[in-house]
Order: structure tokens, then C-alpha cells, then sequence
């Protein structure tokens, strides 16, 4: 095996971005990264490489981005030398960590090894789902109401929803302060939207947060507390899946709680499928 760490972050692009467009809902925060970064040089802040074995064979490919976790994707499911010979990099360097993403088996294989190897533990932090979506269900009921996208006079309730959103499904505490730029943004670009009842009051609420190639990652799904059980959390899913699989994208994906099967559910209805699953760590 051999660590293969490149130059630049456009360098890493250029041999690997086919690859990791294979599977593309699996990898997006790869590549996302690595697109926001391309124009930089790598360094042991802003690491991307790949595990091969001696014939270039690919087994694994990696981005460790500070401030964020560890990025791991195994390209041959049951072979784990690579994760392992990857945390002995790690170690050896040194390169710092944050923690880890990755599915639930490489990161209990590579948490083992590099705990065993350092005494340092994680602690788990989010359990996900990723689900995809490349074809909407025909047949699904939906309240009547109104889809649209915010403006600025829904600041007040997007602030209240993002601040709730973060503490139900992220299990972080928030104020507007830490987030205002990035709202802002979303209602500029007009990448937030509100599904309205009958009577034009916001029910729910749901972003495009990530601009894939080939298609768009789905986040900040909320609806407030009345809303709830009434199909309108469904309503803004279907109709902002509807609105980017139009403009052309080949699919849309949403990042799903593990522990929120009632969610889970209504993405299926709406013809979402799990993929993959994807687990947070922090080093505890």
C-alpha cells in the first residue's frame, strides 16, 4: 500500500474527480470541498489523497479539511487495510483531526486502529442516511397550500426554524450571529423555500445547500410544531425535489437522523432511497 497525497487540491481533481462522480451523493462533501478549494496547495490543514496498492489500484479516498472531520470513501467495501494503513499516515505525520465521516464500518475500523494507536477516543455524534432521489412518486397525496421561495420578510420565522433545526436534527445550540451570513445568502440566491397552508401561512421550510455536478444536496427540512403530522414537512420536500430534478439535475440527496424513522418514511413516500450510510465522530 502507499498514501498518495498530491500538490494541489486541483491536481486531486484531476485523477479522481470521474471516480468520485460515480457516486456522487456519497462523495458531494469530497468534492464539494475539494471545488471551494481549488485553487489552493495542499497542506496538513487542507489534506486530499488516496490509499493505493502497488499496481495504483485504488482502495480509498480521503480530505481532512480543517475545521471539519476526516473524509473517508472506501472504493472496495470489505477490504480495510487501507483504513488502517491511512490512520498510520495520520498518526505518523502528524496530521490533526477533528473527528471523522464516513459508513458506520470504516469508521469503526479506522476509530479501533487509531484509538488502539494513540489512546485518543471518539464519540459518536450524528448517525445518518443518505438518500436519493432521481424520480419523483406520481402517486402521493399533498395538503393544499402554497410552495414558494423566501424573501426577506420571512427573515423572523427562518431565523426561528434554522435555530430550532440545528438543535432538533444536529444536536447543536445556535444563535442568529453564528448563522446571519449564510441565511442571507440563501434568501439572495433564492435557494430557501416555504410551503404555505390555504390561508398563505409558512408551515415548513427547506434549502438547496449544496450545488452538485450533477445534482443538489437538500437540507434545513423544518416544520414548525402545528405543522406537523398535517403532510406539509412532505409538501416542501416533493415540490423543492420537483423544482431542481426540472432544472436538469440528475437527482437530489438529503443527509437523514437514523433515529428519525417518521422523516425517513416521508422520504420514502416521496420516492427517496437510502444509498448509503454516513456516520460523524469527534475525537471526545
Amino acid at each position: 500500500m502507499e498514501i498518495k497525497i498530491y500538490k494541489t487540491v486541483q491536481e486531486f481533481l484531476d485523477e479522481n474527480q470521474k471516480i468520485l462522480l460515480e457516486n456522487e451523493s456519497v462523495t458531494q462533501l469530497i468534492l464539494y470541498n475539494s471545488f471551494i478549494n481549488k485553487g489552493k496547495e495542499i497542506n496538513k490543514e487542507l489534506l486530499f489523497g488516496r490509499v493505493q496498492d502497488e499496481q495504483g489500484n485504488i482502495k480509498l479516498i480521503f480530505a481532512n479539511v480543517i475545521p471539519y472531520n476526516l473524509l473517508i470513501y472506501n472504493l472496495v467495501k470489505d477490504e480495510l487495510v487501507a483504513v488502517k494503513y491511512l490512520a498510520d499516515y495520520l498518526i505518523k505525520e502528524p496530521v490533526a483531526l477533528k473527528g471523522i465521516n464516513a459508513n458506520k464500518t470504516v469508521c469503526d475500523e479506522f476509530i479501533e486502529h487509531y484509538k488502539n494507536e494513540t489512546g485518543y477516543t471518539f464519540k459518536e455524534y450524528l448517525a445518518m442516511d443518505i438518500m436519493e432521489i432521481t424520480e419523483l412518486n406520481k402517486d402521493i397525496n399533498l395538503p393544499k397550500g402554497f410552495f414558494r421561495v423566501a424573501n426577506w420578510n420571512d427573515k423572523d420565522i427562518l431565523i426561528e426554524w434554522y435555530i430550532k433545526f440545528t438543535k432538533e436534527a444536529l444536536c447543536e445550540e445556535t444563535c442568529y450571529e453564528e448563522f446571519k451570513d449564510k441565511l442571507n445568502s440563501k434568501i439572495e440566491n433564492r435557494n430557501i423555500y416555504i410551503f404555505e397552508d390555504e390561508k398563505h401561512k409558512p408551515m415548513a421550510m427547506a434549502a438547496s445547500t449544496r450545488q452538485l455536478i450533477n445534482g443538489v444536496s437538500v437540507s434545513l427540512v423544518y416544520s414548525s410544531k402545528e405543522a406537523r403530522g398535517k403532510g406539509y414537512g412532505l409538501a416542501v420536500v416533493y415540490n423543492l425535489s420537483k423544482e431542481y430534478l426540472g432544472r436538469g439535475n440528475k437527482f437530489c440527496s438529503l443527509f437523514v437522523d437514523k433515529k428519525n424513522p417518521i422523516s425517513n418514511g416521508v422520504y420514502s413516500k416521496i420516492g427517496y432511497k437510502i444509498i448509503e450510510d454516513n456516520y460523524d465522530y469527534r475525537i471526545d
